[in-house]
């Protein structure tokens, strides 16, 4: 309790003070940059050959500074790039040189999956808030990813936007060229009809393991901050006028109810988006039955022994985007070791609305201020989808969110959120309501502080339940040294329906800190950058009394070609059912794009860990491997191979608990940017089943779709006396399904 009362009289008093204590160095005035209007008369192809007379004028910029492998360094090879527009379009184009084109990594790939590929990206704060940026990479065979940033720290590829790019290979590098329209991004037009944008340009060089933009990321600083401003004059007031989106999928399951017998089940969803223009900075959106993407399927996650449920990302366009303003302040987003989480992994999680059958949505930027507004109707509130599962059976709610943010200067942010979940047919309602700040103290120094309150009724005639939640980060990053500290607390009763989280009653406190270590060892140059750091926390639980102490020693490194490693060393007391266990364990992570077409990772867990078991828990000895190799035989194709391995021993009787195996191979070809097919195989020796995953998918453009797709689960099962019995007999075909999802976006100028 005395930490907590601290904590809310030394950030106050920190950031009151801030400006005495430090006189507050933050970035010098950026410069304007006049982007090129392209006359009415002349028409820019995207076909990356950059032959328009646009492009024959002075580039902006020909020095790219470096982010990665090392801050501050000047890129090896030099990038040109160019900015123009008409009434309709923004336009951008990219020349990279480079000494060495042979090692130029480049894949005609799935839309986001280039993240290891040589490419340029764009940043854009379209309202110039300092908040929210839309990010538009390409690499050298013209293959998009984008995704949104936010201050708060979260970025997010899940949004997929409408834009034209085009690529083409050289002999001395490649060159890019966009095209995006105004419908696809949120601006404010301001006095004299001009409107200002805040962009960074990005260059990632594979072979030699860096990222590098212009302007310059100063340490300490986000993305957001560091930008410069792009001034356009006369572009239209208003940009979408209105999107339409009818989706259709029908699929068919059956499951094997006997050997020459299969129990059928179909089901078949027509439903529709629409986004209205309300001002160029502004939509209103609404869909009813949308569909949940069964192509994006979830990241394979090992399920076996965990505390914690896993989490998995929104997949429905719908909820994906405006992700980025929902974000709110918690210690989650700036934990900055590899197991280490905070309570609560996103306050938003739309996931949490299961099975909605109406939602609308209200969101853009005013001025200063970003806001979002969501409602939705939930037909299966609690449904674990997937499964059985579901505590609220019959009942039906609604979702209210609200969000908005205000930025008061450099990257700073005062915001207020409230989320509602209230079933219709019954009195059982969760109201919460907060407030965020985000304030830079100093170029190097930021502080975050957030505060929520919920109100809870769990069933009819039942009391009032309130609880708090408060999040209290500090964070100093220079060149030569990082150091964060974070507090967390969540009463006991203190619940919240849109979030997921893992944990209540409890107290936390943690902090870290490592020097920024630049190698220059002769007998070493593919090591670029290490960081020793130790980690140290503290968590108190409320009810039990117990304390969970962690201390952690650990190293990071950056190398080239591209590649990462962690290496740490945990010494932890962890309570769970009344007891209180000592484990020791070391973790590796890491990942390396050795060569254009070889790319390797790994992730290893050894040591001390808890069976969580509900009534006899006890230490024993685990041991987790997961290796993965990826191919690219050819730009077109791209193979995946996994292990895991995962043991559990008892460390008194050395009895195993358990043992899996799990090998995985992808397999994916891309015909071109359009259409790929894709295939899975899973195996799990544990379980003695076998997954398999057929997919074939058109995307002309994002939400102009034809996806179809087959999976089947195989089960060691063997029919005796009118009924399977489990783990005897061979593999046989127990489940399948076939699906088939069409959908049209139908833009409205």
């Amino acid at each position: 309790m005395m930490l907590k009362k601290l904590y809310f009289i030394i950030i106050p008093v920190i950031i009151l003070a801030g400006n005495l204590l430090w006189p507050v160095e933050l970035l010098q005035e950026d410069q304007l940059i006049k982007a090129d209007k392209i006359p009415e008369a002349e028409e820019i192809v995207i076909d990356g050959n950059l032959e328009e007379a646009v492009w024959k004028q002075p580039p902006i910029e020909k020095v790219f500074i470096t982010m990665m492998p090392t801050f501050g360094g000047k890129l090896a090879e030099k990038t040109e790039v160019w900015a123009a527009y008409d009434k309709e379009n923004l336009y951008f184009a990219f020349r990279c040189y480079d000494t060495q084109p042979d090692k130029i990594k480049t894949s005609v790939a799935q839309r986001d999956k280039i993240e290891n590929d040589d490419r340029i990206g764009i940043w854009l704060d379209t309202s110039g808030t300092k908040q929210t940026s839309y990010e538009f990479y390409v690499n050298p065979s013209g293959i998009q990813m984008d995704a949104v940033n936010s201050s708060v720290g979260k970025y997010d590829l899940t949004p997929d936007f409408v834009w034209e790019s085009a690529a083409k290979l050289l002999a001395d590098g490649f060159q890019v060229e966009v095209r995006i329209p105004l419908e696809s991004i949120r601006y404010q037009v301001g006095k004299n009809n001009q409107t200002k944008m805040r962009v960074m340009f990005f260059r990632q060089v594979s072979h030699l393991g860096a990222m590098a933009t212009w302007p310059e990321v100063k340490p300490g600083q986000t993305d957001l901050n560091c930008m410069t401003t792009l001034v356009y004059q006369g572009l239209k007031k208003k940009g979408l006028k209105l999107d339409i989106l009818p989706n259709f999928t029908y699929s068919v399951d059956s499951d094997r109810a006997a050997p020459d017998k299969w129990d059928k089940q179909t089901d078949t969803n027509i439903g529709a988006a629409v986004k209205y223009g309300i001002t160029s900075s502004i939509t209103a959106e609404a869909t009813v039955y949308p569909d949940f993407s069964q192509v994006e399927s979830d990241v394979f996650q090992v399920e076996i022994n965990q505390r914690y449920p896993l989490f998995y990302s929104e997949k429905r366009p719908f909820f994906m985007e405006s992700q980025e303003v929902l974000d709110f302040t918690i210690v989650h987003d700036v934990m900055a070791s590899v197991l280490e989480k905070g309570m609560i992994i996103s306050p938003i999680h739309t996931r949490r609305i299961v099975d909605p059958g109406w939602a609308v949505k209200l969101s853009g930027s005013s001025g200063k201020v970003n806001f979002a507004f969501l409602a939705a109707d939930d037909r299966s509130p609690g449904w674990s989808r997937g499964t059985d599962i579901n505590p609220h059976e019959g009942k039906r709610a609604l979702f209210g969110i609200v969000r908005a943010k205000y930025n008061f200067g450099q990257d700073n942010s005062l915001g207020v959120l409230y989320t509602g979940r209230h079933f219709t047919a019954a009195d059982e309602r969760n109201d919460v309501g907060g407030v965020d700040l985000k304030y830079r103290l100093s170029k190097n120094l930021r502080a975050s502080l957030s505060y929520l309150h919920s109100i809870t009724r769990q069933g009819e005639g039942l009391a009032l339940e309130n609880g708090n939640g408060l999040n209290a980060i500090l964070q100093y990053l220079s060149p030569r040294l990082i150091f964060m500290s974070s507090y967390e607390r969540y009463d006991t009763d203190f619940f919240m329906a849109s979030a997921f989280q893992n944990r209540v009653g409890i107290s936390r406190w943690w902090f870290g800190i490592g020097p920024y270590i630049n190698v220059k060892i002769k007998q070493m140059p593919w090591l670029k950058r290490f960081i020793p750091y130790i980690h140290y926390s503290r968590l108190h639980d409320l009810g039990t009394k117990m304390n969970d102490i962690s201390r952690v020693f650990g190293a990071y490194m950056n190398f080239t070609p591209m590649g990462h490693l962690y290496l740490e060393y945990r010494s932890e007391d962890e309570a769970w059912k009344g007891r209180l266990f000592d484990k020791n364990y070391f973790i590796v992570l890491g990942n390396m794009q050795l060569l254009k077409w070889l790319n390797l990772n790994v992730w290893m867990y050894l040591g001390g860990q808890i069976y969580y078991h509900t009534d006899d828990p006890f230490l024993g000895n685990d041991r987790t491997i997961d290796l993965g190799v990826t191919l690219e035989p050819s730009i077109k194709l791209k193979i995946g191979l996994n292990y895991s391995h995962s043991d559990f021993k008892d460390k008194q009787t050395h009895e195993r608990i358990y043992s899996v195996n799990i090998y995985n191979f992808t397999a994916a070809y891309q015909f071109n940017k359009y259409f790929f097919v894709r295939g899975i195989l899973r195996y799990d020796d544990l379980q003695e089943k076998l997954l398999t995953d057929l997919l074939a998918s058109f995307t002309l453009i994002p939400g102009t779709v034809v996806h179809l797709g087959y999976g089947s689960l195989h089960l060691k099962n063997q029919w005796q006396g009118n009924k399977w019995v489990p783990g005897q007999g061979e593999l046989l075909r127990m489940k399948q399904g076939l699906f088939f999802k069409a959908s049209y976006l139908w833009r409205i100028k």
